[in-house]
């Protein structure tokens, strides 16, 4: 993994003061270094100040603003910085932000738009640049991508961001990963959303890394900058900087992972298409700055970034946090399963077989909510026709439990529910399978547990075609994901509506569930350890390992397409309370059982497409059926941490 940790720094400075802005900015980089930034964003004009007006027209203002630079550039060593001052090319005044790395000033990028609107006035002192490259001071000036050695950077200028023609356009298609923007960009309340959400559009539309710095303060008296600042990639913000500091200057840091960047515009054919078919005149240059060590950021500090479900986004601007995303998710399941149901045509009830665990009662929950709305909800209080529920034990397995969470939950949502033993079923089914088998003592564990499966899978096909029903298929994405599902059995019916949410964030709805509707039976079967009760003692995680891994695993190397090492490294410091070498352990399980059970994943019923992780051949994930990951597991087992 490119693990690259960037800051952005607030900075309180004064106009024309040189010597004590570019003081600040070195207390800055100082301890931006002691904590292993690669790269240092400081804000707009901040060696010279923002609000110059007319004194940007005396020359000595570019001048000392040049030497400051210059001095600033000599301590960069181990760390790059872009530094914001104007700059002076024929005698027009310039806004310019600066690379420096080892040691020397590599290039200034010159913004592009000036807003001349609101307090802004900017078009009467400064001129935009248009020009492609130039040459001063021995340096080169326009539109430039460095490559460093950690990766491919440039930047643009506070209101560049703004504009309908954003700089970082051509400059993410000359294969920029990272888009710096140094900014000046006054208070107003609330305005740090707006910026917000205009730094995460260019992450997701660009396909990069957006490292956003503002400045902090009041530099000549008219106007305060609040500060904050932001690292965003496509997934979301990973670095926050704090609004309105009394310090003179704030330094917030993200490390992100440059490979992710590589992995999403090589999936996103839109964003191909784009980099195609971009301009070729005027490109913006690239200067080749990549020899030179370079040693990755903290994989810890990576992974301390990471929310505790990879699964779950959270939204900084809803106070209500994961809450917002898991009603969503709820929701959005409900209306799916409705609209399939009313679409088809031919449905008279949902049929769900209820086990008593978690899985099944999300499926009883979104069926209820569903018939609830049917006909745009104006036949809601006829929902307990519309659904039916069945427990199918065999007695040599099936606990008390959970056919007592199974019966608590059917009551408490006002539906029908029966129990329908299956033992005498599973007897002949295993006599027959010993008569295949060449007696009792040749049927193996696997073929004992799966005939138990089919016949719950047999049995809800039939009831579907006396009821007119739609069988809902409890299984989850974890459970697709290693090939934890029977075929022709607990994986066929008419309908999935689960099949893509992982099992975590199936506990995580369970909860959330049991507090939005207050409905208590939920409990009883958050109690029960994942079982699939088709053997003696059995616990899912005991055939597996535990779903927080399982699903670490899931995201990481389905979603993010990590290595299995690196996937590895990252679950060491998610899951501490794990021994590594247990870790390294299941993450080999997991890769191989991910990768053989392709051919299963290709039979699944029509499931609801929710996250951005699918498994479903039919919609998202090409896999192949036959493939091997010899040498991704022989570099499991030599990984070092």
């Amino acid at each position: 993994m490119r693990l690259v940790k960037i800051g952005v720094a607030s900075v309180s400075v004064k106009v024309g003061d040189f010597a004590c802005n570019a003081a600040r900015l070195l207390e800055v980089m100082h301890s931006a270094r002691a904590q292993g930034v690669h790269l240092l964003v400081t804000p707009e004009l901040c060696l010279s100040g923002y609000s110059l007006e007319d004194r940007v027209l005396w020359p000595d203002i570019a001048q000392r603003s040049w030497a400051a630079l210059e001095e600033l550039a000599l301590e960069t060593r181990g760390i790059s910085v872009f530094a914001g001052l104007p700059v002076c090319i024929d005698s027009m005044m310039y806004n310019g932000t600066a690379l420096l790395h080892d040691g020397a000033v590599c290039g200034v990028i010159l913004k592009k738009y000036l807003p001349t609107y609101s307090i802004f006035y900017e078009g009467r002192n400064w001129t935009a640049w248009r020009r492609g490259v130039t040459e001063i001071h021995g340096v080169a000036m326009g539109d430039l991508v460095f490559k460093l050695p950690f990766g491919s950077v440039s930047a643009e200028i506070c209101e560049d961001l703004w504009s309908a023609n954003q700089p970082a356009r051509d400059r993410v298609r000359a294969g920029a990963e990272i888009i710096c923007n140094s900014s000046a960009s006054p208070f107003t309340p609330l305005k740090n959303e707006q910026r917000r959400r205009l730094v995460l559009g260019a992450a997701g539309s660009l396909a990069c890394v957006y490292a956003y710095a503002n400045l902090l303060g009041c530099d000549s008296g008219r106007v305060v900058f609040d500060g904050g600042g932001f690292v965003a990639t496509p997934d979301g913000i990973v670095a926050e900087g704090p609004l309105l500091s009394k310090s003179h200057w704030t330094l917030a840091t993200g490390v992100v992972n440059l490979d992710d960047i590589g992995r999403m515009r090589a999936e996103n054919s839109t964003w191909r298409q784009a980099a195609e078919n971009g301009p070729q005149a005027d490109r913006p240059s690239i200067i080749d700055l990549s020899e030179g060590d370079y040693v990755p950021a903290d994989i810890g500090a990576y992974a301390a970034q990471l929310p505790d479900n990879l699964f779950v986004v959270e939204s900084r601007e809803t106070p209500a946090g994961a809450e917002a995303f898991l009603d969503q998710l709820f929701d959005a399941l409900v209306l799916g399963l409705r609209d399939y149901y009313e679409k088809v045509g031919v449905f008279r009830r949902f049929l769900v077989a209820l086990s008593g665990g978690r899985d099944s009662a999300l499926c009883l929950l979104l069926a209820v909510q569903a018939a609830k709305a049917l006909k745009a909800g104006a036949v809601e209080d006829e929902y307990a026709d519309r659904v039916k529920a069945v427990y199918l034990p065999n007695a040599a397995y099936s606990s008390e439990s959970t056919q007592a969470a199974a019966r608590a939950l059917a009551e408490e949502l006002g539906v029908p529910f029966s129990v329908v033993s299956i033992s005498e079923e599973a007897e002949i089914a295993f006599q027959k399978a010993a008569d295949l088998a060449g007696g009792p003592d040749n049927v193996t564990p696997m073929a004992m547990q799966n005939l138990q499966a089919r016949i719950r899978g047999n049995m809800m096909l039939n009831w579907a075609n006396n009821e007119g029903g739609l069988v809902l298929v409890t299984s989850n994405l974890s459970e697709s994901a290693v090939g934890y599902t029977t075929t022709g059995g607990d994986n066929q019916g008419g309908y999935s509506p689960i099949a893509n949410v992982p099992k975590t964030l199936v506990t995580a709805l369970l909860e959330h569930m049991a507090a939005r509707a207050g409905i208590t039976a939920i409990e009883q079967s958050l109690i029960i350890p994942p079982s699939a009760e088709l053997a003696a003692d059995q616990t899912d995680e005991g055939d597996l390992m535990p779903y927080v891994v399982l699903d670490d695993l899931l995201f990481l190397f389905a979603r993010r397409r990590m290595r299995l090492s690196d996937s590895w490294r990252v679950l060491v410091h998610r899951r501490p309370d794990f021994d590594a070498e247990q870790l390294r352990t299941w993450t080999a399980r997991f890769g191989e059982m991910f990768v053989s059970n392709q051919w299963k994943r290709e039979q699944l019923p029509v499931t609801l497409k929710v996250l951005d992780l699918d498994l479903d051949p039919k919609t998202g994930f090409r896999f192949p059926v036959t493939q091997s990951i010899e040498m991704e597991l022989e570099e499991l087992a030599r990984a070092q941490l």
